[in-house]
């Protein structure tokens, strides 16, 4: 009975073929390569990658022969975002910095892309495994990189400035966020029972680096994202205890690791002793060696193990059902001692309007030491969006441009550019049209990707389903207390998650939202389930494909007309990204030319920066600047009247501008009404008080 294919269980498997794995393995390349390019973040660095993946889409349309339409909520979700795009493109008509909103509106146009192509990719088994082992290879190539800063800090330098870890994606919450994503994705592949026991041990093995490179970012959002995770991947999964057994297989070396090395300091605080950095690097190199043998072995007896002892399917699932109480209860039960040791309610009131007020004296430093203080800064930034918001204008003050509300309402040094949640974010920047637009959108993804939750509980990808819902979930809760929103590392991910899991459920749904046939979810014999899965998987796709392209299963063809509606598209898309893109590189250049110097060749690049960004000012800043050394103050003085004409709200407009009628013009009463504007917008410019008071307050 055993080798007895279950041709019913195929046949209401999700039908697809290997040409619909590409844009699949196109965003996973294009995931990887906006890692190792400063998660996204950074425009010239993001920009090459996005225009591939959105070229590649476009030619894609014309080589992809069918498109499945997505569920209702999925269109839903597309919609949402949509007009979430839509308002921060026409937020460019009045926002303070609409150079920001171009680049505010590109990147929300590019995740709206990445979600409907892969939407509207039929999806099945294959394109889901490729989709997990994709993104878990990709997380461990960024984890080996960022953890051999501490192991072999003689070879990557990267991590001498801090203790925490952040590249290559730059950002160690991001970072965190990210293997985040892949813990359960580790997990359901390690318990896979289908996969060979070796498989599983390496799977287990190679996620040893991601867990110490979580450790090391020393992330306090990240680890409330993981308790998360592990809620919602142990409520949905159904090979609980095997994923509870190879997360332990994991966990329990790394966290010996951690023990024998609590006494380095340098893995744990930043130094300036290069010799001892590395001889503690090192030392954590061979115990981090032993630990991933140590998985590896462990994993590789557990699944052998279980081939060799097939448990009672009874058995096994109230085995599960006890794991998931078992976490619930750790999660929770861990949460309620730690409170009561602490001092209990009072104690939690406390560290609540501490963290509210950013009043706790504790360091936090970035060290281990920090995950123990509730000081975070955050609170500070969302009242700043919510002053912005107050004050006005109530449609937001543009995509992109939170750093203008930091600049007017902060109360210390230093340039913040995202309120650190994305939601607060969205109503300073966009208003409430922003807010519920986003908010709807991300909303309606997961709902999508949990679609038919109760259904398909046998599906032996579940557990894969699971491990993308929950990271989806994770993306999500994240965002509410960091930008995520603008790595696009991190958005590509989470599209990449909502997308997979929305478009495999609607896949499965199919005949029921087609009224040609209702779903069953035949049970496999006790003990079968690994080779259920592999006969489903490698089910003859001859027989199931003529149905797979017929209407009732929801597959269309595509029409020229259509083909060239959505290439064009992403071509426009693409297009919109290469202004800035070249503006920002011609801008970055006229700066290394002036310092050099050469202000001829400075000129003319702030000039082709200024063609290629009309909407920007710092172009017409640095070719003022060029333009007074070259003594044509009245060309400067007209550049400069524009660029304030332009982004009235910049103070550095404003600031230059002053300058040059105080020095070049001696048309002091007009410098400091400048200098007076400036403050406005900046009230702690240090240089535009400083010329402010010598010019005696332009009095």
């Amino acid at each position: 009975m055993r080798d007895q294919p279950h041709s019913d269980l195929a046949a209401h498997r999700p039908a697809s073929t290997w040409p619909d794995s590409v844009p699949y393995v196109v965003t996973l390349a294009a995931f990887v390569a906006l890692c190792f390019r400063s998660g996204g973040y950074i425009l010239t660095s993001a920009t090459p990658v996005v225009i591939a993946w959105l070229v590649a889409a476009a030619a894609g349309v014309w080589f992809v022969r069918t498109r499945r339409p997505p569920s209702r909520i999925y269109r839903s979700a597309l919609v949402a975002l949509g007009a979430y795009t839509l308002w921060a493109g026409i937020s460019v008509l009045w926002s303070f910095g609409p150079d920001l909103s171009w680049v505010a509106l590109n990147s929300a146009a590019f995740y709206l892309a990445a979600a409907a192509v892969l939407g509207s990719t039929p999806t099945g088994p294959v394109q889901v495994r490729i989709v997990c082992f994709g993104y878990l290879a990709a997380t461990v190539a960024v984890s080996l990189y960022a953890f051999a800063g501490k192991a072999l800090p003689d070879q990557v330098t990267h991590a001498h400035t801090y203790a925490r870890l952040d590249e290559p994606i730059g950002y160690w919450n991001v970072l965190a966020l990210l293997a985040v994503m892949a813990f359960p994705v580790a997990a359901a592949l390690a318990a896979r029972a289908s996969l060979t026991p070796v498989v599983r041990a390496l799977v287990a093995a190679a996620s040893v680096p991601v867990a110490l490179t979580f450790v090391f970012t020393f992330s306090r959002g990240g680890i409330v994202a993981l308790l998360v995770v592990l809620v919602v991947y142990f409520v949905l999964a159904d090979r609980r205890l095997s994923s509870f057994v190879a997360m332990a297989a994991i966990v329990v070396p790394v966290a010996v690791v951690l023990w024998e090395v609590r006494e380095l300091d340098t893995l744990f605080a930043a130094t300036a002793d290069d010799a001892l950095r590395v001889a503690q690097g090192h030392t954590l190199l061979r115990w981090t060696a032993l630990a991933t043998g140590a998985t590896f072995v462990v994993q590789l007896v557990v699944a052998v193990l279980e081939r060799a002892v097939r448990w009672p399917r009874a058995l096994r699932v109230a085995a599960g059902w006890l794991v998931l109480a078992g976490v619930a209860a750790g999660v929770a039960g861990g949460a309620v001692t730690y409170v009561e040791r602490q001092g209990g309610t009072a104690w939690v009131r406390d560290r609540y309007e501490a963290f509210l007020e950013d009043s706790e004296t504790r360091s936090t430093a970035n060290t281990a030491g920090r995950l123990l203080s509730v000081t975070t800064g955050r609170p500070t930034l969302w009242r700043r969006a919510l002053e912005q918001y107050d004050a006005g204008p109530k449609l937001g003050t543009g995509a992109g441009t939170y750093r203008f509300t930091y600049y007017r309402f902060r109360q210390g040094g230093g340039i913040t550019k995202h309120a650190h949640s994305q939601w607060i974010n969205a109503l300073s920047e966009l208003g409430l049209p922003g807010l519920v637009t986003i908010a709807a959108a991300m909303a309606l993804f997961v709902a999508a990707a949990l679609r038919g939750l109760l259904r398909g509980r046998r599906d032996p990808e579940r557990a894969l389903l699971a491990a993308l819902q929950a990271g989806l979930v994770a993306f999500v809760v994240h965002m509410t207390w960091d930008w995520d929103w603008d790595m696009a590392a991190a958005g590509l991910a989470a599209m990449l998650f909502a997308a997979t899991t929305a478009a495999y459920m609607r896949a499965r749904q199919v005949p029921q939202d087609t009224g040609v046939a209702t779903e069953r979810d035949p049970a496999p014999p006790p003990g079968d389930e690994a080779r259920v899965g592999v006969a489903a998987a490698d089910a003859a796709p001859a027989d199931a494909a003529p149905a797979s392209r017929g209407p009732a299963q929801g597959l269309v063809v595509p029409g020229t007309a259509r083909r060239v509606l959505v290439s064009g598209l992403l071509l426009l898309l693409a297009a919109s990204w290469v202004p800035p893109y070249v503006a920002e590189r011609a801008q970055d250049r006229a700066v290394e030319e002036a310092a050099r110097g050469d202000v001829v060749a400075a000129e003319a690049s702030a000039q082709r920066a200024r063609t290629w960004n009309p909407l920007a000012v710092e172009p017409l800043i640095t070719l003022a600047l060029v333009e007074q050394q070259l003594g044509r103050n009245g060309e400067a003085l007209e550049t400069l009247r524009g660029a304030v004409a332009l982004q009235p709200q910049n103070h550095r407009a404003h600031y230059h501008l002053g300058l040059l009628l105080e020095r070049g013009f001696g048309q002091h009463r007009r410098a400091a009404v400048a200098f007076r504007r400036a403050l406005e917008l900046n009230p702690l410019d240090d240089d535009a008080a400083f010329e402010l008071e010598a010019l005696g307050g332009g009095s």
